[in-house]
């Protein structure tokens, strides 16, 4: 994983069950005056999903709500399924 990946990962497992809008996460894990195309976040989010295996059936959702914010949740294996 990238530096980056990380910090994002962080930033989300610091924010676990909150809706973070896509200028928060920017801000807080690029910077304030980074300038990003919401396709460089998104790609960073389907890495760190797949590296961290944030899926349901391993207790974890990380969902998008289109075009607009993050949220990572943590679930319950049997809800999961």
């Amino acid at each position: 994983m990238t530096q980056t990946d990380c910090e994002l990962a962080m930033f989300l497992l610091r924010n676990i069950g909150r809706l973070l809008s896509r200028g928060h996460i920017v801000q807080e894990v690029w910077g304030q005056f980074a300038a990003l195309n919401t396709r460089t976040i998104d790609m960073h989010v389907s890495r760190i999903r797949g590296k961290l295996e944030f899926m349901p059936e391993n207790g974890w959702r990380l969902s998008a709500a289109y075009l607009h914010d993050y949220r990572l949740e943590h679930v319950a294996a049997a809800a999961a399924q």
